[in-house]
């Protein structure tokens, strides 16, 4: 397979593009007639105001779906960043270390296969871009296209995914797909979180998430029809006692502990199953 550079850009539906950092994660811009929305900002390999430019010439603002350093890594880049308050306080100098061990475990995944790109990629800032509230029921109206945000927690306590209702897709970050973490939150958080995506399921037909092209997979492609539903049941049977609860191989081969049913995984701490004072999700 010929070698690509440290990004990827494709076409996923009618004014609107992934762009795959080199397998390490995936940013998406959407454009309406007036305005342009970014998606997450990877892990600052890139220059990302040259890779959107390639793209579109609008203005546009930068949403993060939740501050994990393979979505705010390249926020440094911009002046601001739209983020939901419970993750605002990721928006700070990411230790050069950390990001160099996510792309060098990435690259040993699949990534150095495909991708020209090393740890040497990153692009050090000491900058921190100005956190913009992002909640429940906001909107971007970008002219003829509006995007509404939901909060979905459960990966993260600020995790926000977003509804395109004119080309009906779901950007779901990484709230919802086939390898969903709950590693930081309660089952019952993120039955919270996918509930609020069931409950907006007549709104999108597609979900993409935040790695798209995971690694060396040469995917450009939204998640199984059935995931919402899997993970769904998946935490229902956990809080009612009923899921089989196993130790698997978990990311960069840290164990964890977690469920699977039909297409999905989803790793958890069982000593978090339902926070103290927290309302159960049923």
């Amino acid at each position: 397979m010929a070698n690509l550079t440290t990004f990827q850009i494709s076409e996923i539906a009618k004014d609107t593009y992934v762009i795959n950092e080199a397998g390490m994660s995936a940013m998406f811009v959407v454009k309406g007639s007036d305005r342009a929305l970014l998606i997450d900002c990877g892990v600052g390999m890139t220059d990302l105001k040259a890779v959107v430019a390639m793209v579109t010439d609008l203005p546009y603002d930068v949403v993060i779906t939740h501050g994990h350093l393979d979505h705010i890594g390249g926020a440094a880049q911009y002046e601001e960043v739209y983020i939901h308050k419970a993750d605002a306080d990721t928006l700070q100098a990411i230790p050069y270390d950390d990001l160099a061990d996510y792309v060098e475990n990435l690259g040993k995944m699949g990534a150095y296969d495909v991708y020209h790109c090393s740890p040497t990629d990153i692009r050090r800032s000491d900058k921190v871009s100005k956190a913009l509230d992002l909640h429940e029921g906001m909107t971007f109206d970008l002219g003829g296209r509006i995007l509404e945000v939901i909060e979905t927690p459960g990966h993260t306590p600020g995790s926000c995914s977003l509804i395109d209702k004119k080309e009906r897709i779901l950007f779901s970050g990484d709230a919802c797909n086939v390898n969903t973490l709950c590693l930081g939150c309660s089952v019952n958080t993120l039955l919270k979180g996918l509930d609020n995506i069931k409950s907006r399921e007549a709104d999108f037909d597609r979900n993409f998430n935040g790695h798209v092209g995971y690694a060396g997979m040469p995917l450009v492609s939204s998640m199984p029809e059935t995931v919402l539903d899997d993970a769904i049941h998946i935490c229902e049977t956990i809080l009612d006692g009923t899921a089989d609860i196993v130790e698997v191989d978990g990311l960069f081969g840290r164990k964890s502990m977690a469920v699977m049913y039909g297409a999905v995984r989803v790793c958890i701490d069982p000593q978090r199953l339902i926070d103290d004072g927290e309302a159960p999700a049923r």
